[in-house]
């Protein structure tokens, strides 16, 4: 028993030698050569080593056989270099409803994008997010417009009670359930950097409303006066009115520039009419009408005149702009 474990354990030695010894005499072999490359061993050493790296040169592959198909050749073909011309890319528009889906989903996202997208802060991860989102919701982004911010810049209001008096519990009054009548007198002078104005109401419960307001709003553009009354027991029957006289000239939107004045009266829907007169100086136009109607027959007319001279569009053209 003895024996047989002796002569395993050198067999295992002499092995362990054979493997690892040779790789000592290889590496000694190429110290050697390395300090006297002129030795009888290192010939045949470096012919072994040119024979090592022919071992691991590059084939190339074989052509590619005549019979195949014009479109499998092409499948395999390398990418167009980059100055290659690209083929153009087409987009298609979007419809109402993937308009509206976006315009939704951009206003989710506002709020993250006004954190974290402001100039000269944004962090190198979000620049891409940030340059989508103004690339794809453009669209729906308000401009900034300085005149606006100046005339919103404040808005103020002083607002007066100047009577108020309620008597409640009246017996066997039966036009409401409290039993009660009362009288209101208010008052109101709004105020701001777009203008200011007045308004004034005066109302007897269940049997008389009315107010009126005048004011001037520079911005929007829209001046003057108009009241309105009705009585609240048959105010279901078109028992109300009102007048109204103003003049519009705005500084922005689609109607800049243009001036309008309208006059008009109406008595619920039995009765209403309005005198307009339209300057529009870009095109040249001058427009003037007269309607009445009654909304609850359907009847009504209107008759108008309307005048053109040059206008500025005409002169521009003109003169070359």
């Amino acid at each position: 028993m003895t024996n047989c474990v002796y002569l395993s354990i050198l067999a295992l030695s002499i092995s362990f030698y054979q493997a690892y010894g040779s790789v000592d005499r290889e590496r000694l072999a190429k110290l050697a050569c390395a300090r006297n490359p002129d030795l009888e061993m290192c010939v045949e050493l470096r012919k072994r080593s040119a024979r090592n790296s022919k071992a691991l040169e590059m084939v190339e592959p074989p052509p590619l056989p005549p019979a195949m198909k014009a479109a499998k050749r092409r499948d395999i073909q390398p990418s167009h270099d980059e100055g290659d011309e690209k083929p153009p890319v087409h987009y298609r528009a979007l419809s109402a409803e993937e308009v509206r889906i976006l315009q939704t989903k951009c206003a989710r996202v506002g709020p993250l994008v006004q954190k974290h997208c402001q100039p000269k802060k944004t962090s190198a991860r979000n620049a891409g997010r940030c340059a989508a989102y103004f690339r794809d919701c453009s669209q729906f982004i308000e401009k900034t417009d300085p005149l606006a911010a100046i005339a919103n810049s404040f808005d103020s209001a002083v607002n007066i009670n100047i009577a108020n008096v309620d008597v409640k519990g009246i017996p066997y009054y039966p036009l409401n359930e409290e039993g009660a009548v009362g009288v209101g007198v208010g008052l109101g002078v709004p105020f701001g950097s777009w203008g200011g104005g007045f308004s004034n109401s005066v109302g007897v419960r269940d049997y008389f409303q009315g107010d009126q307001e005048a004011g001037a709003n520079w911005y929007d553009g829209q001046y003057g006066y108009k009241n309105h009354w009705s009585i609240p027991l048959v105010q279901s029957l078109g028992v109300e009115g009102g007048q109204h006289n103003t003049v519009s000239f705005p500084l922005h939107g689609k109607d800049a520039g243009n001036l309008k004045v309208d006059n008009g009266y109406g008595v619920g829907g039995y009765y209403q009419q309005n005198d307009h007169v339209g300057v529009n100086y870009k095109s040249g136009d001058v427009k003037h009408t007269f309607g009445v109607s009654s909304p609850f027959v359907g009847a009504g007319f209107q008759t108008g005149q309307a005048v053109s001279f040059p206008g500025l569009d005409v002169w521009e053209r003109a003169l070359g702009r």
